[in-house]
């Protein structure tokens, strides 16, 4: 036995120390009921009795770097036994780690395996899933679970609230708003989609690592290769906001949401009235040849999911939800020239952005609540976002609209203003106030 010998047993065993810390994790084994530690790495070295002057120096320099020697890392059960060739000798009976922190700090994966318990506790405390299909899904996805991020608890805070919230969507369940940023949504949507559709449990032992794997071999990357099952396509007609993809050429084909918001214009379909529709974008690009548009004047794109459901009624107007650059692909619109047009983001670089590219095909485009106005009013509520990468600013902006703009690069920290911060009387009073007199009389 070397110091080698016990290093390379110690990291072996990590897998099974993974599983078990994920199953307590999970609720499904008792640290109490049946303790893990101590482990033992290695029995019966008795080896040394018989062949001291081989292995003395081995014997020594495992003393030497054991826990009863420095008082950290493995520790070694001595026993004192007559020996045929050498006398009375002290031999080494057992290697084990006497506790967790011991093994942790031994194979130096102590920061790993903490950020592993608090991602899996709090997907736990949310009861996204049950104990044994949580476990199943944290044994396929460790090196999700322990990537070095800056803001880990946050992160899983995060992650936990968007899979419950659509865990109970799915179910029918009520539920209040995702207080999550839309972009965060979207960077984390595959992420966020396993919980959804965990692995099946099994009986067999998986085999967790914490080595990080190469781009090829991503969890995500696999993902969007794998042929979907049925319940994520399910997920995906029911949720576009979380798993629609980049607008590419090779992608499948963009689901377009919208409702309408007035109470003389309901969107009909036979005896039928819903709330909301959603449409291919090789069909709603005719829309126009529907009577979806009766008595319609103005067509508003909103990109916050939660603010594009629960807009407040107006009169002669229909909402559709555009997260994203996503919008982009309404530009084959061409019916949306016939009709006042208003985009209503976040108060955002990404956002302003957006509005920018989108004037590309509809210059005309207004903006609803994204001027310093509402910046300023509500200032109090911004947070931090993202930049963009271009240091210019967006090229098709109005002078107000590049004011603003500019005004998110002076606020460090503060430099995103969520659509879902504005209070939605506020909205609807600006949109009121944008359309035409004759639209608005009587009310």
């Amino acid at each position: 036995m070397t110091i080698e010998e016990i290093k390379h047993n110690s990291v072996q065993m990590l897998t099974d120390y993974l599983n078990r810390t994920i199953d307590e994790a999970c609720g499904i084994v008792s640290a109490e009921e049946d303790p893990y530690f101590p482990l033992t790495v290695m029995n019966n070295t008795s080896r040394f009795s018989d062949t001291l002057r081989d292995h003395a120096q081995d014997m020594v320099d495992i003393f030497l770097h054991s826990k009863n020697k420095t008082g950290a890392g493995y520790s070694l059960e001595m026993e004192s036994v007559n020996t045929r060739s050498n006398g009375r000798r002290s031999i080494i009976r057992r290697v084990y780690f006497e506790n967790e922190n011991d093994y942790l700090d031994y194979v130096s994966v102590h920061p790993k395996v903490a950020v592993l318990k608090m991602a899996v506790t709090s997907l736990k405390r949310e009861e996204v899933l049950d104990g044994k299909s949580l476990s199943a899904w944290a044994k396929k996805n460790v090196r999700e679970l322990t990537k070095n991020r800056p803001e880990p608890t946050a992160f899983w805070r995060n992650i936990a609230a968007c899979a419950k919230w659509l865990s109970q969507s799915r179910k029918g369940e009520p539920q209040g708003n995702l207080s999550v940023p839309p972009d965060f949504i979207e960077a984390n949507k595959a992420l966020i989609q396993s919980l959804l559709t965990p692995p099946e449990v099994s009986s067999s032992r998986e085999n967790p690592s914490l080595e990080d794997e190469s781009p090829s071999e991503n969890p995500a990357v696999k993902e969007k290769k794998a042929a979907k099952t049925e319940s994520v396509e399910k997920q995906e007609r029911e949720y576009p906001a979380f798993v629609a993809p980049p607008i590419e050429p090779s992608s499948r084909p963009l689901s377009v949401r919208f409702r309408s918001l007035s109470a003389s214009s309901p969107l009909k379909l036979g005896r039928l009235v819903p709330e909301e529709i959603g449409l291919p974008l090789n069909d709603f690009i005719h829309l126009n040849q529907s009577s979806f548009l009766r008595d319609i004047t103005t067509v508003m794109i909103v990109s916050n999911e939660t603010v594009y459901q629960n807009f407040p009624h107006s009169e002669h107007t229909l909402c559709i939800y555009g997260p994203g650059y996503t919008v982009n692909a309404l530009k084959l619109c061409e019916w949306f020239s016939r009709y006042k047009i208003i985009y209503c983001g976040d108060i955002s670089e990404h956002c302003f952005d957006v509005l920018s590219t989108f004037r590309t095909a509809y210059p005309k485009t207004e903006s609803l609540c994204m001027d310093g106005d509402t910046w300023e009013t509500f200032l109090s509520r911004a947070e931090q976002g993202d930049s963009l990468k271009n240091e210019a600013v967006p090229p098709n902006l109005t002078e107000e609209e590049k004011h603003t703009f500019l005004s998110l690069r002076l606020v460090r920290g503060k430099n995103r203003l969520c659509l879902e911060a504005v209070p939605s009387d506020y909205l609807l009073g600006r949109l009121e106030a944008m359309k035409p007199a004759d639209e608005t009389e009587g009310k």
